[in-house]
């Protein structure tokens, strides 16, 4: 999250202004079928880091996996995951979400290029990464409205009926507003796992938030 903050200092201005979610609810739990149903979501964007799981942890959180696991078995949901972690992270997401698309991104001379991670089949084989981290991609850090309108065409819905789920307000949140879809912002799952970097990043856009946007409460679409 420090690194984040950093990267995106020469966009901190105009992101303030894309920090507030559509909705705040207090836990995943209140993430509901019948929630999204009666606003229209039929396709969620994850975030997992501090979503479902602790910083970087390989299983889900006690709290988080019942009402994941019951979300997974609405059938007019569809879900991806979008990661901007490294590349170790990346693989071990899909084998902690095999049936969900991980979805990333890369910038290289101002294309994007998309990378899926689904069923336990990557879209770029080990030679073809080796050789464009050779010529210079690099992974397309949140927020990013590139990568949200990536998540849309793999979800195969309207942006109307998309949602991103997260713990972050100037990755998650910020990344929906700019890619035009709605953010559910949660609580950070299991604060205590993350890196001190991460947590001085998430007090520092807290008090962002609050100085711009007032308190956390929950907002109407």
């Amino acid at each position: 999250m420090f690194t984040t903050l950093v990267q995106i200092a020469p966009r901190l201005v105009s992101l303030v202004g894309k920090m507030r979610p559509t909705w705040h609810l207090p836990a995943l739990a209140a993430v509901t079928p019948e929630f999204l149903r009666a606003h229209g979501v039929r396709g969620l964007i994850w975030d997992v880091d501090g979503v479902l799981t602790g910083d970087r942890l390989p299983e889900l959180r006690p709290e988080s996996a019942g009402p994941f696991r019951a979300l997974l078995g609405a059938k007019d949901l569809r879900h991806v995951v979008l990661s901007n972690a490294s590349e170790d992270r990346y693989r071990q997401l899909g084998e902690l979400f095999p049936e969900l698309p991980i979805l990333r991104g890369y910038a290289f001379r101002g294309a994007v290029q998309h990378r899926k991670l689904h069923r336990g089949v990557d879209s770029w084989s080990a030679e073809e990464l080796a050789a464009r981290l050779v010529e210079g991609v690099h992974v397309i850090r949140k927020p990013s409205a590139e990568l949200v309108e990536y998540a849309v065409r793999e979800l195969g819905w309207q942006k109307a009926e998309v949602a991103m789920v997260g713990d972050q307000y100037l990755t998650d949140v910020a990344g929906a507003n700019l890619g035009g879809v709605r953010s559910i912002k949660l609580p950070t799952l299991a604060p205590g796992t993350f890196r001190r970097s991460v947590r001085l990043g998430q007090v520092v856009e807290i008090f962002v938030y609050a100085l711009v946007h007032g308190g956390a409460r929950e907002h109407g679409a």
